[in-house]
């Protein structure tokens, strides 16, 4: 064979190998990128123009790290993935990239804390783009996606009280140590990546059955390799999709992508709480609707805390020394209350505890008046006295009652408190006197009742509250 066809040839599968790389990647980050030919091979659908100069040129500026270990037969590949970002997926890197401006600097932090490269934080846009609530049909989760058995290994744990795999702050923390690990198996970042995403052991299998020992040299290979052994498109595709995202998001402004700042990104607090803390009420005395304290908190499955166990819960900073000073002293939830939460749901545990709490108050509990009731009627049917229901109930006049409203119903024994104090009778409602710069927070934490009981007990929709009101408690 004479050198010239040498060289021929030598050209000739240098260009096989990159058509089979461009056939065969970039499937699975969306429907209209990727679809199978007539063959059942994967092709790339990446519509509009190629990439221009400037665009070449920008995304070279600032790659990170981990792009020095792509060899050049791969780099096409990863041009068509910035291509799809640039062009079809130009809408979704855009809100990805928005989303991850909230976590991107703790995360920085973290992987830098690791001695870990920091561009390992856009991984996650990779795997969730940043959805602190992401659930696959596999069964990851957060914004990290880590399968059960994975997360618990790393620590996130998983139960009837929370899911630290959306507990973004500590899921990050368990990704680092996870890459770590990889890293530390495979001995190079792409392959470690992904390992990530397939799995260690595929990724150890396909690398002996190719014969290989590094992702991109499995890559090359895939298509010799048998069913069992190579790896999906899915993991084809990761590897090039990450280092194609990491060079979009250190060049933003140059590709035409608004500028974040993840240094401006509101910080948290981290608050330890202790077991069977009504977390309602910790929004409660922090100022915050039930809502967005789930905002910050998704991990918690309930609203209470573990029943044994201490947790984490995350305010913003500005809400910081509310949250520590509820968690030096907190509402804890009763044993009933516990019981029913054990046993239902966040919003199933409202109405069992209700009920539960109905049973406990022997004839107490609530009544919903209907059409034709008056005060002596429900006295009589709950034996009781109008008296002991206009003060459970803080009415003044017995006429001023209608269809449709909930009254507190006392038990046999009624004590009405002094002035900003409470008695406990034998088993029913009480009373509070609203003291000057009292709020519900401080005055369930004086009761040792929730805040949202007192709001149930008294028909209060908001916060409000005025001196000298007198607030039922039911024990």
């Amino acid at each position: 064979m004479t050198r010239a066809s040498s060289i021929v040839k030598s050209e000739l599968f240098r260009v096989l190998v990159l058509c089979f790389l461009v056939s065969t990647l970039c499937a699975g980050c969306s429907s209209k990128q990727a679809g199978l030919d007539a063959s059942g091979s994967l092709s790339l659908n990446v519509k509009g123009a190629p990439l221009s100069d400037s665009e070449k040129a920008s995304l070279a500026k600032n790659r990170g790290k981990i792009a020095r270990q792509v060899p050049a037969y791969a780099e096409p590949v990863v041009e068509q993935q910035s291509k799809y970002f640039l062009r079809g997926g130009r809408k979704t890197m855009e809100v990805t990239s928005k989303r991850a401006e909230n976590y991107l600097a703790y995360a920085r932090g973290v992987f830098r804390s690791h001695g870990l490269p920091e561009e390992l934080a856009y991984l996650a846009m990779v795997e969730s783009g940043y959805n602190t609530r992401a659930r696959s049909r596999a069964g990851a989760a957060g914004a990290w996606q880590f399968m059960p058995y994975t997360g618990m290994k790393f620590g996130l744990a998983q139960d009837k009280w929370q899911d630290e795999r959306l507990d973004i702050y500590h899921a990050t923390d368990s990704a680092a140590r996870y890459l770590k690990k990889l890293h530390d198996d495979f001995g190079d970042w792409p392959t470690a990546i992904a390992a990530y995403n397939a799995g260690e052991g595929k990724m150890s299998r396909a690398c002996e059955a190719a014969g290989e020992r590094t992702f991109f040299g499995v890559m090359r290979k895939n298509d010799r390799l048998d069913e069992k052994t190579r790896l999906k498109a899915e993991t084809l595709q990761y590897v090039p999709r990450f280092l194609a995202v990491t060079a979009i998001m250190e060049n933003l402004p140059e590709l035409g992508f608004e500028e974040i700042h993840p240094e401006r990104a509101a910080r948290m607090t981290k608050v330890r709480i202790r077991p069977r803390t009504n977390l309602k009420a910790m929004a409660s005395a922090c100022g915050m609707s039930w809502g967005e304290f789930q905002t910050y908190n998704p991990h918690f499955k309930r609203s209470v805390s573990h029943a044994s166990q201490h947790t984490n819960a995350y305010v913003p900073e500005s809400r910081g020394a509310m949250a520590m000073a509820y968690a030096r002293n907190p509402v804890s939830v009763s044993t009933v209350m516990l019981a029913s939460a054990e046993t239902t749901g966040t919003g199933k545990a409202a109405r069992a505890s209700g009920s539960a709490k109905k049973a406990a108050y022997g004839r107490g509990g609530t009544y919903t008046l209907r059409p034709g009731d008056t005060l002596t009627r429900v006295a009589r049917k709950y034996n009781t006295s109008v008296q002991a229901l206009l003060a459970a109930n803080n009415l003044r006049d017995a006429n001023s009652i209608h269809a449709g409203q909930t009254l507190a119903i006392p038990g046999r024994a009624t004590t009405v408190a002094q002035a900003g104090s409470t008695r406990t009778g034998k088993g029913g409602v009480n009373t509070y006197r609203v003291q000057p710069r009292d709020n519900l927070w401080q005055i369930s934490r004086k009761l040792n009742v929730s805040v949202d009981d007192l709001k149930r007990w008294n028909n209060l929709r908001g916060q409000d509250i005025h001196v000298g009101q007198r607030l039922v408690v039911m024990r």
